[in-house]
């Protein structure tokens, strides 16, 4: 059966014990030499006293061995730990700290106050849960976040006492957990998000071709009307006015469904083809021109008739999908501007080159470097997956193109390089 460790404290008071029987030993031999004893029954008394001495002193070099046994393991348990230690009294003055990390986050010395280690914040909180300690809470557990958004800290954290005169306080930094944490948090909102646009995605095809069976019909009796109209030598300026009116209001409506049919065309093919500049605006506008001119957002073209005549070898589907989510970005950009414009450029050449601006505030020199990096938006969730950029660009890297951010631009400015139909024929 092994023996009962002891605690130190025990092995403390034996050492106390044994040190005043050796006093008393001592003081035994010495009385005894003072004494008319014989030098015989002295000799004998001296070796029993002496045998006596020798075995308390064996005992008490056992005892010590143990104390220091004692201290290396609570060391190697103290130094194992993944945080820190903090041991303060009740005037919050830190008696001893153990490890490391609150060299780096801290003012590591004794002696100074809880408040100088920590800052006034995290003191306060550790305060508070002091002064809920009562004879039946020996410990009392909670966490600590502070800082922003760009520089997070996260502590784990418990308090520990066993009288109201000294506590032990125990620090653990899990700021990268925690972060990890949000930012899976955070893709799993914009995930959600993503899968419900593209639940709408599949519904447009339906929807659009619902709309387009009774426009059919309302168009077709639009030009019946006027066609009746003329031939019965009609001429009334208001019902004149009005079919022009739906017949304008048809094509419009016809656009918007063309857009809605290209962009939610169900294809896994990566499927290029010749195609005007200018068919590709038309389905672009045809799906933006009414929420921009609503907002008071203007939208220009700037491109001459003959470069958005000019002809482009791209999957007129995904090009104009990587349109619409610049363009849906760059009104979002607008929002609070004095003026709002978005403007589309085309120039066309050894390289097609499409830029989009727009009057915005700009996007932040720290925010640059990780815009098309997948699930990276600054729009709060449920305006934006952080999709849109890091797909684009996926898009245009399939098409031997490019997509980057015109940094010498005043403005936000998204450059689109397409190697040019000219190109395209010299390769093959």
């Amino acid at each position: 059966m092994a023996p009962e460790l002891k605690t130190s404290e025990q092995l403390e008071k034996e050492i106390e014990r044994l040190k005043k029987v050796n006093e008393s030993l001592m003081d035994r031999i010495e009385r005894g030499m003072g004494s008319g004893s014989s030098s015989f029954s002295l000799f004998e008394k001296n070796v029993y006293l002496a045998s006596e001495v020798k075995e308390r002193t064996l005992e008490l070099e056992k005892l010590t061995s143990e104390i220091e046994s004692e201290k290396n393991k609570l060391a190697g348990i103290i130094q194992a730990l993944p945080g820190d230690i903090l041991i303060f009294d009740k005037d919050f003055i830190v008696n001893k700290s153990f490890n490391s990390f609150l060299i780096k986050k801290f003012n590591n010395k004794q002696g100074l106050s809880l408040k100088q280690f920590l800052g006034d914040e995290f003191f306060s909180l550790v305060k508070s849960k002091v002064s809920r300690f009562d004879a039946t809470s020996r410990v009392v557990f909670f966490d600590h976040l502070s800082g922003n958004e760009e520089n997070y800290s996260y502590y784990t954290c418990s308090i520990s006492s066993q009288n109201k005169n000294h506590y032990v306080l125990y620090i653990q930094d899990n700021t990268e957990k925690y972060l990890q944490d949000q930012r899976l948090k955070d893709q799993e909102a914009k995930i959600l998000q993503a899968s419900k646009l593209a639940s709408l995605g599949e519904m447009a095809g339906g929807i659009a071709h619902e709309i387009n069976n009774p426009l059919t019909i309302v168009n077709l009796a639009a030009s019946s009307l006027k066609k009746m109209l003329i031939k019965n030598g009609v001429s009334v300026p208001g019902i004149n006015q009005n079919v022009d009116i739906i017949e304008k209001t048809i094509q419009r409506i016809s656009k918007i469904i063309t857009g809605m049919k290209i962009l939610s065309r169900e294809s896994k093919e990566f499927r290029k083809e010749t195609v005007s500049f200018q068919e590709i605006i038309t389905d672009v506008f045809g799906l933006c021109t009414e929420k921009f001119k609503n907002n008071g957002v203007e939208l220009r073209l700037k491109a001459s008739g003959q470069e958005v005549d000019s002809k482009i070898y791209c999957d007129r589907l995904l090009i104009s999908q990587i349109l619409i989510n610049l363009l849906n970005n760059a009104f979002d950009a607008t929002e609070g501007q004095s003026e709002r414009w978005v403007e589309i450029g085309f120039s066309s050449g050894e390289i097609d080159v499409i830029t989009i601006k727009d009057s915005g505030s700009g996007i932040p020199q720290h925010v640059k470097a990780k815009i098309f990096n997948p699930f990276f938006t600054t729009k709060e969730i449920g305006k934006g997956t952080g999709l849109g950029l890091s797909i684009s660009k996926s898009i245009m890297e399939n098409h031997g193109g490019t997509i980057e951010l015109d940094s010498k631009s005043e403005h936000t400015c998204f450059v689109l390089k397409l190697p040019s139909v000219k190109s395209e024929s010299k390769v093959s």
